[in-house]
C-alpha cells in the first residue's frame, strides 16, 4: 500500500524539437514552426495491387507550401499508424474498418470503399491540430522530409504528476497565491461499492485528502496527508478566508483553515448537513457555501460563521424518486444557484432567503448532468456526451436562457463514453472537456469539433482547472480515476490550434489529384469531410443531444435516496440546527 508517491517532471522543450527534426544537418538546426495550412492538401487518389495480388495499396497525393510528393500505404499500415498514435497519448481518433473474414477484399467495388473509408480517416487526422502535426502522422506521409522547416507538434505535455495510486481524484483546487494544492481521493473500485460492509475489511482506505506546495527550489513537497475511513467525496477552497471544505460520504462537511504563512491546515468544524448521505457537490465563494447531498437536500451556508443561511429539500421537483442532486454553480454575484440532477434537470433557486425561491428549470433531454461552468457569459453544461453551451440570462430572465451550441469530439459517443467535467480558457477561447475513458477534449468556442483529445489518464477526467498565468501556468491540471493529478504544457500560439478540411481546395485542371467538384457540378464523387459540418450532425450553434449510459448507475441499479433514510429521520429542516453548535 504505502504512502501517496510524488513524481514530477519538466517537459523537454529540447525533446519536443527532436520530435520535429528532419533528416538533413540544415534541417535539424531549424526550430520548429507552425504549419501552414492554406497550402496542405491531400488525398486518396487510387488503388493498386501489390506484385502478387494478395492485396492492395493506397496511394496518397499530398502538397505542401511548394512540394508535392505520393506515398503508399496498405491497410494495415493505417491500423500500424493509429495503434502507434494511441499508445502516445492521442485519443478519440478514428477506426478503420472490420477486417474482412476471409483475407484482404480484391473486387473492385470493396476496394473502392476501402478507399473512400481511409480517405475519411486520413481528413480525420490531418482535421485535428494534435494529430496532424504529431511525428507519427509526420513520419507515416512522409511529411518533415518535404517540409522546409520541422513542424512544432501541438500535443500537450506532462509537467508534473500529483498521485495516491489507492484512489481515484474526487476534488481539486488549485491556488498560486496561497501556495497551496489540495486534492482528495476516494475509492472507486468494485469492492468499495459494497459501502460499510467493504469499510470493515478496509476501515482506513476508503478516501484521502493532501495538500501540495511548491519549494523555494522549484520542487513540490507534500505538507499534509490524512486518510479516511470513508470516501471523499467533494472538494472546496476559499482563497480569502483561507479555508477548505471536504465533503464526506457520511454527509459531514469537514471544516479546514490554513493560516497565513503556514502550510499545514487545522481542523474546524464538522457540519452534518445532510443526513448522513454523501456530499455530492461544494462550491464555495467569499460569503457562502453551497453544499449538495444525496439526500436530495441543499444547504448554503455562511462562509465565516458556518451558520445556516438557506436550505430545503428538492425532492418534489425531481422527475423521480431515483433521482438525486449532482453538481452545481454558485452564483454569488446574483445569489443565486445552478442545481444539476441525474435526471437531466437544472433547477434556478433565488438563495437570497430562506427557505429558497424557485426561478427556473433547463431541460437537458434527461440526461445526467455532471458538471457546470460560467464564463463568458456562457453556462457550460456537461452531460451524455457532449458539452451544450446556454446563454447565462440575468436574475429574473431566467426563462430567456436559450442554447447557443454544442461541442463533442468525434469518436467519443455516448455508447461508449460519457463527459464528466468542463472547464475554460476565456483568453483562449477555449473549451475542455473531461470523458470517463480518461481523454481531455479541447474546442475552440468556434467550433463544435473538437481540435485536440488527448488520452490524459486511464479512467474518469472528473477534475480540470485551469490557470492562465504564472507562476504555475499557462497549464491545464486534470484529475483521473487511477488517481493522478497532471499538470499540461500547452506549446504553440492560440492560431495553431485550427481544424482543416479539404474542401475548399478546388483545381479546374482534370489531372490535378486534388481536384473535387464544386456544388452543383453534377459529379456523384464523394466530397471530404468537413470536421463539425452540420452534415455530421455538430453544427456549432444547433444543440444536439445524443443517447447516454447513465454514469451514475452503479452495478445497473440506481439508489434510491430516502432508502438511506432511517425511523429518526425527517424531511424537516429543523433537525439540523444543532449541527452548527
Amino acid at each position: 500500500r504505502g504512502w501517496a508517491s510524488h513524481s514530477w517532471a519538466l517537459a523537454s522543450r529540447a525533446a519536443a524539437s527532436r520530435r520535429g527534426q528532419c533528416t538533413s544537418a540544415a534541417r535539424q538546426a531549424a526550430p520548429p514552426s507552425r504549419m501552414d495550412l492554406g497550402t496542405l492538401r491531400a488525398a486518396v487518389t487510387k488503388a493498386s495491387p501489390v506484385e502478387d495480388h494478395s492485396t492492395y495499396k493506397y496511394h496518397i497525393s499530398l502538397a505542401y507550401g511548394s512540394h508535392a510528393w505520393e506515398v503508399t500505404k496498405r491497410f494495415s499500415d493505417f491500423d500500424t499508424l493509429l495503434t502507434a498514435l494511441a499508445n502516445n497519448k492521442y485519443a478519440g481518433l478514428p477506426r478503420l474498418p472490420a477486417k474482412t473474414l476471409l483475407g484482404s477484399p480484391t473486387d473492385e467495388a470493396a476496394i473502392a470503399g476501402r478507399k473512400e473509408q481511409l480517405r475519411i480517416i486520413l481528413n480525420d487526422l490531418l482535421g485535428r491540430a494534435d494529430t496532424r502535426t504529431s511525428q507519427q502522422v509526420r513520419q507515416f506521409l512522409a511529411f518533415d522530409s518535404h517540409a522546409d522547416s520541422p513542424v512544432r507538434s501541438l500535443q500537450p505535455e506532462a509537467l508534473r504528476t500529483f498521485e495516491d495510486p489507492r484512489f481515484g481524484v474526487s476534488g481539486l483546487c488549485v491556488s498560486p497565491s496561497s501556495n497551496l494544492l489540495l486534492c482528495t481521493h476516494e475509492d472507486s473500485t468494485h469492492l468499495s461499492r459494497l459501502g460499510r460492509v467493504w469499510s470493515v475489511v478496509e476501515p482506513d482506505e476508503l478516501g484521502a485528502l493532501h495538500l501540495w506546495t511548491e519549494a523555494s527550489g522549484g520542487g513540490w513537497k507534500r505538507v499534509y496527508s490524512y486518510t479516511y475511513g470513508i470516501k471523499v467525496r467533494s472538494l472546496a477552497f476559499e482563497e480569502i478566508s483561507r479555508q477548505f471544505f471536504v465533503g464526506l460520504e457520511d454527509g459531514k462537511i469537514e471544516v479546514y483553515s490554513v493560516e497565513e504563512g503556514s502550510k499545514k491546515p487545522t481542523r474546524k468544524a464538522a457540519l452534518e448537513l445532510h443526513h448522513k448521505s454523501p456530499v455530492t457537490y461544494l462550491a464555495c465563494s467569499p460569503r457562502r457555501l453551497l453544499s449538495l447531498g444525496f439526500d436530495t437536500a441543499m444547504r448554503a451556508i455562511d462562509i465565516r460563521t458556518h451558520e445556516l443561511v438557506c436550505g430545503g429539500r428538492l425532492m418534489k421537483r425531481l422527475k423521480s424518486e431515483s433521482d438525486y442532486l449532482t453538481c452545481g454553480h454558485l452564483d454569488d454575484m446574483q445569489d443565486r444557484a445552478y442545481i444539476g440532477t441525474s435526471g437531466g434537470d437544472i433547477f434556478i433557486l433565488d438563495i437570497s432567503r430562506n427557505p429558497p425561491n424557485f426561478l427556473h428549470t433547463l431541460e437537458m433531454n434527461g440526461k445526467p448532468v455532471t458538471m457546470m461552468h460560467v464564463s463568458m457569459d456562457r453556462l457550460m453544461i456537461a452531460h451524455a456526451d457532449c458539452i451544450t453551451v446556454m446563454s447565462f440570462e440575468a436574475k429574473t430572465n431566467e426563462e430567456k436562457t436559450k442554447a447557443l451550441g454544442t461541442h463533442r469530439a468525434r469518436h467519443l459517443q455516448a455508447d461508449e463514453v460519457t463527459i464528466l467535467s468542463v472547464t475554460t480558457a476565456p483568453e483562449r477561447n477555449w473549451i475542455f472537456g473531461g470523458y470517463s475513458d480518461g481523454s481531455v477534449a479541447i474546442w475552440s468556442t468556434q467550433e463544435s469539433e473538437a481540435l485536440v483529445v488527448l488520452g490524459a489518464h486511464m479512467s474518469d477526467v472528473t477534475q480540470l482547472v485551469w490557470l492562465p498565468c504564472e507562476p504555475w501556468g499557462p497549464a491545464l491540471f486534470t484529475g483521473g480515476g487511477e488517481g493522478k493529478v497532471t499538470s499540461w504544457l500547452l506549446n504553440g500560439q492560440v492560431e495553431e490550434y485550427a481544424l482543416w478540411s479539404s474542401q475548399g481546395l478546388f483545381s479546374t485542371d482534370p489531372n490535378d489529384p486534388f481536384s473535387m467538384p464544386r456544388a452543383g457540378s453534377g459529379s456523384s464523387r464523394p466530397q471530404a469531410t468537413i470536421l463539425g459540418a452540420s452534415s455530421d450532425g455538430l453544427a456549432a450553434f444547433e444543440p444536439t443531444f445524443g443517447g447516454s449510459s447513465d454514469v451514475f448507475r452503479e452495478g445497473g441499479v440506481r439508489i434510491n435516496p430516502q432508502t438511506l433514510k432511517t425511523a429518526d429521520d425527517s424531511d424537516s429542516d429543523n433537525d439540523i440546527v444543532g449541527a452548527f453548535r
